[in-house]
């Protein structure tokens, strides 16, 4: 099925009346809000597997996948706080292109 990352506000507000039609209505934002730090752990341990730092080994794709779920559960969770998360996007992009940026040979 093809996927325009423009649906996604609207792909997170079905998502949405589905969590809650399923029975998922009890602290919605602190429900999205750990499930938002759930799936970054999971993106996070894809990494170490895919990079040889975990018990065991992963491919890229589980990589891939589970930074798919961070963004969906992050525009999820964007909706049930009622975020404009494009337009936070935006806000925010406007502050990180007025930093400066570390020059190459620069120390931290």
């Amino acid at each position: 099925m093809p996927f325009d990352l423009n649906d996604l506000p609207d792909t997170a507000a079905d998502i949405a009346k589905h969590l809650e039609a399923a029975g998922f209505t009890e602290s919605a934002q602190l429900r999205q809000t750990l499930a938002l730090a759930e799936e970054v752990g999971e993106f996070v341990g894809a990494v170490r597997r895919h990079a040889g730092m975990a018990r065991r080994p992963g491919p890229f794709s589980d990589v891939e996948a589970e930074l798919a779920d961070v963004v969906i559960t992050a525009f999820v969770t964007a909706h049930t706080m009622g975020i404009d998360l494009r337009q936070a996007v935006e806000d925010k992009l406007a502050v990180v292109y007025t930093r400066g940026w570390r020059q190459a040979g620069d120390t931290p």
